[in-house]
C-alpha cells in the first residue's frame, strides 16, 4: 500500500492520499468484472487527485508527512550523465539507496534549500535567510580588523556547524577534526547528521510508523498514524546520518512548533520551544549537558523565580519596566518545559512563568546551522557593548547589507541603544 511503501500519508482535512488511493482500489476491485478500459482509470485517477488538491486548507509540500518523492534528491535508475556512483549510497540487507542528486547529502538539501526567495532557504547569497536556525552563507565569511594596534578575525569555520555540502562550497572544518564535546567526525558533518530526511523515526522513538504529519506544527496526525520529529530532527536511535562513526542517538527529538508559512524569526513568529532541545543535541555534545565550567542547559537549567523576574522585567540596558506578556525576545529564547504542542504558540510574546517548566537550552544562545558570529552564537560574544559588534562597517570581508543581516535586519542602535551590553544580561542583569 501507499503508506506502507512510502513511511507517509499526506495531510488534508478530512482525507488522505492513501485513503483516497485505497477507497479508488476497492472500486476497482469491486468492477473487475466491468472490465474498464486503462484510459478511463488514469481519467478518473487525475480528475480524483486534481478534486483532492482543491481541498479547503490542502498544502502539498516536498516533506509531507516526513518524506518526499523519492525522484527529487535521488537518480533511481541510471547515474546523471557524467556521474558516478558515489561511497555515500549505503547498501545493506533491505536495499541498495539509489544515486543522489548532488556530490554529497547535504549538496542534495541545497538544491531546494538554497533556493533564492523561498522562506524554507537556510543558505542564501547575502546572509539574508533569517531563519530561526541561521543562514549557512556565514560558514563562507571571514571578517577582519584592527583595534588597538592588534588584529583580529572572525572565522568562517567558526560561524556554525560546518556541512560538507562540496557542490556550494562548504567543506569540512578546518579547525576541529570532531563535535565539541564529542567525537562525531567533522568530516561525515552535514544535514542528515541531524536531520532524517526519510523521517522514519518520530521523536517517540517508534521506527517505520506511518507518518502523517511533520511534527514541526500543530497539525493532528491521521488516524492510526503519528506525527513525526520536529524538523524532521532524528529521534532515538538514529545513526546520525548513517556514518559508521557508531554515533546512535540516545535522546528522541524535541519538541516544538514553528509556523508553516513564514520561517523568518522574529519576536512575534518563532519557534515556540517545548521540552528536549538540549538534551538531543547531547547526542553529538554530550560533553555540554552536564554542566561543570559550562553553564547548565536543558533540564538542568530550570529557571529560578529571580531569573524569571529578571527575563520578563528585561527591555534593555538600563530598562527593567518590562512586562511578562511583551517580554519575549527573539535573540534570547527559552524552552518552556513544555511536551503538548497544542500548548505551544509561534507568535506568542510572552516571557516564561512563574510556574518552574521554563529552561536554558542550547539554542537560548547559538544557533544550529550559523551566525554572523564566533560559535554560531545569536550575538556577538566577544563585544562589550553590541553596537561594537563584528561584523562591522569597514571591516575586512564585509559585502552588501552583511552588517544589517547579521542581526536579522535589526537596527540595534535603534532598539536598544548604543551601549547595550550583552544579551547573557536578559536573564542575568549584571550591565
Amino acid at each position: 500500500m501507499l503508506n506502507d511503501y512510502m513511511g507517509t500519508t499526506f495531510n488534508m482535512p478530512g482525507i488522505s492520499t492513501f485513503q483516497a488511493l485505497s477507497a479508488a482500489s476497492s472500486t476497482g476491485t469491486k468492477n473487475k468484472t466491468s472490465k474498464a478500459k486503462p484510459a478511463l482509470i488514469m481519467t478518473v485517477f487525475l480528475v480524483l487527485n486534481l478534486a483532492i488538491q482543491m481541498l479547503p486548507g490542502f498544502v502539498w509540500a516536498f516533506h509531507e508527512g516526513g518524506v518526499g518523492y523519492c525522484e527529487g534528491c535521488h537518480v533511481m535508475h541510471r547515474p546523471a550523465e557524467g556521474q558516478t556512483r558515489q561511497t555515500n549510497d549505503v547498501a545493506d540487507s533491505e536495499h541498495i539507496a539509489p544515486k543522489l542528486r548532488g556530490s554529497d547529502p547535504s549538496s542534495t538539501c541545497l538544491r531546494c534549500h538554497a533556493a533564492a526567495g523561498e522562506y524554507y532557504n537556510v543558505m542564501s547569497k547575502d546572509g539574508s535567510s533569517f531563519t530561526p536556525a541561521g543562514d549557512f552563507y556565514w560558514l563562507r565569511k571571514m571578517f577582519v580588523w584592527k583595534a588597538d594596534l592588534k588584529s583580529y578575525r572572525s572565522e568562517g569555520d567558526k560561524h556554525g556547524h560546518n556541512v560538507v555540502a562540496l557542490d556550494y562550497g562548504l567543506n569540512p572544518d578546518r579547525v576541529r577534526s570532531s563535535a565539541p564535546g564529542g567525537v562525531y567526525p567533522s568530516a561525515a558533518m552535514g544535514c542528515t547528521s541531524c536531520h532524517n530526511p526519510h523521517g522514519k523515526i518520530t521523536c517517540s522513538g517508534s521506527e517505520r510508523n506511518a507518518i502523517s504529519v511533520s511534527g514541526s506544527f500543530k497539525q493532528p496526525p491521521s488516524p492510526k498514524t503519528t506525527t513525526g520529529s520536529f524538523r524532521l530532527l532524528g529521534g532515538k536511535d538514529y545513526t546520525a546520518g548513517g556514518h559508521s562513526s557508531g554515533i546512535r542517538f540516545e535522546s528522541p527529538a524535541p519538541i516544538a512548533v514553528a509556523s508553516p508559512a513564514n520561517w523568518a524569526e522574529t519576536d512575534t513568529n518563532h519557534t515556540a520551544y517545548g521540552d528536549g532541545m538540549s538534551e538531543w543535541c547531547s547526542n553529538c555534545h554530550p560533553g555540554f549537558i552536564d554542566g561543570g565550567r559550562r553553564h547548565p542547559v536543558g533540564k538542568n537549567a530550570r529557571l529560578s523565580s529571580n531569573i524569571v523576574t529578571n527575563y520578563n522585567a528585561y527591555i534593555k540596558t538600563g530598562d527593567l519596566e518590562g512586562t511578562q506578556a511583551a517580554a519575549y525576545l527573539s535573540i534570547v529564547p527559552v524552552e518552556l518545559g513544555i511536551t503538548a504542542r497544542a500548548a505551544l504558540d509561534p507568535s506568542n510574546t510572552s516571557g516564561p512563568d512563574a510556574g518552574g517548566r521554563a529552561q536554558v537550552m542550547c539554542l537560548t544562545c547559538h544557533r544550529p546551522h550559523a551566525s554572523a558570529f564566533q560559535s554560531a552564537g545569536r550575538w556577538d560574544f566577544e563585544a562589550t557593548c553590541i553596537s561594537e559588534s563584528h561584523p562591522r562597517p569597514g571591516d575586512g570581508g564585509v559585502t552588501g547589507n552583511d552588517v544589517y543581516n547579521s542581526y536579522y535586519g535589526r537596527d540595534m542602535v535603534a532598539d536598544f541603544g548604543k551601549y547595550q551590553r550583552q544579551f547573557c544580561n536578559k536573564c542575568h542583569v549584571l550591565d
